[in-house]
């Protein structure tokens, strides 16, 4: 959790006092104070537009008085913004091409997530049953010096089901440069051998997404599991239907809210 980055969704008016807003807004996360699926941070400020990690302000707004830019170092040491970034400001006056181009490799991955595993299954009966990473591991431990552990890899990729399949475009979704998992296939087979929707929600979980804070109070980490601001935990969140809805698209989300509506880039430690 130290160092996390996480985008915070306020509305226009919390610019009057934003501190405050940051500080109502990140409160149901703080740790100590909250359950411990809220349990998330312990400090955090306004970072972004002095190390580049911020938000690439559109031409004509680089000296808008709108622009928020980096708290102070701890002992008061100011952080000016690296030249045409900052750490926020209204959505209308961010570049959010970024976040554009984010939105359309999570459809183009979503729409074609579930193309391997059709290929996966319909090879498997054209071929010799796969035998599991656990066989050849069970050779090594046997003779490890007979059976080296570089042999382990090498013979069990070198199953015709699994040469047959990394050898199919079909394999590959587009927009996803990883979706063989080349260095882990045992993983790959694993999530093969599940329910299609299983592994479409699992090829969609490793485009990174960022971390945010929405305006309906939800934390999103790593693109994947919601936290709800108002809720004890999600076994009990009536609410977790709004939550994957947000979850699905990040970049969508960021892009298709109100010009006015601020966006500022946190560092957290928790």
């Amino acid at each position: 959790m130290a160092g996390i980055r996480v985008v915070v969704c306020l509305p226009a008016a919390a610019r009057e006092d934003l501190g405050t807003a940051l500080g109502q807004a990140m409160a149901p996360f703080e740790m100590f104070a909250n359950p411990q699926w809220r349990f998330i941070w312990d400090s955090w400020t306004v970072r972004g537009g002095s190390d580049g990690s911020g938000f690439s302000v559109l031409p004509g707004f680089q000296d808008s008085s709108q622009l928020i830019h980096d708290d102070p170092r701890y002992d008061g040491t100011p952080l000016p913004s690296q030249a045409g970034m900052c750490a926020g400001g209204p959505r209308g006056m961010l570049d959010m091409t970024d976040f554009r181009a984010l939105s359309k490799t999570m459809a183009t991955v979503r729409a074609g997530a579930g193309g391997p595993w059709d290929l996966w299954h319909r090879l498997a009966p054209e071929h010799p049953p796969l035998l599991p990473w656990s066989t050849f591991q069970a050779r090594h431990l046997d003779d490890p010096q007979g059976y080296p552990a570089e042999r382990v890899l090498a013979d069990y990729t070198a199953q015709p089901l699994l040469q047959a399949f990394a050898a199919d475009p079909l394999s590959q979704i587009p927009g996803h440069r990883e979706i063989l998992w080349l260095r882990n296939q045992v993983g790959l087979v694993g999530a093969l051998d599940g329910e299609r929707s299983d592994f479409e929600r699992r090829m969609v979980s490793h485009v990174y997404q960022p971390d945010i804070l929405t305006l309906d109070g939800w934390w999103i980490e790593d693109g994947t599991m919601p936290i709800h601001g108002l809720c004890e935990d999600e076994d009990t969140c009536p609410h977790m239907r709004d939550g994957w809805h947000r979850q699905q698209d990040i970049g969508g989300y960021l892009d298709a809210l109100a010009d006015d509506v601020l966006l500022i880039k946190l560092r957290c430690h928790g």
